[in-house]
């Protein structure tokens, strides 16, 4: 049974965000001997995550309905762009 890539997509942001719902965790047990240094981080942190999330919703990575006006090749460019994005991440991890 085939699945339209939509769905793979869907299921990599849960996994994205998730992922990082764990770290906000992690960073919620240990609040108090993190300090300022730490809430700076999160800030920042929550402002990345936030910062993604715009982007994916302004290319229309979220976008379901079944005439959007995103063409073959721009869902190509929201993938790579993911790609690209992850693999930076785990280089600066």
């Amino acid at each position: 049974m085939r699945f339209p890539a939509k769905f793979y997509l869907v299921a990599i942001f849960f996994v994205i965000f998730d992922v990082e719902a764990v770290f906000l965790f992690a960073w919620a047990v240990g609040v108090r001997e993190t300090g300022w240094a730490g809430y700076a981080e999160v800030l920042l942190f929550i402002t990345v995550l936030l910062a993604t999330l715009t982007y994916l919703w302004r290319v229309g990575a979220l976008d379901w309905r079944q005439g959007s006006r995103r063409t073959v090749s721009q869902q190509r460019v929201v993938c790579h762009a993911l790609v690209d994005q992850s693999a930076r991440c785990f280089a600066a991890g």
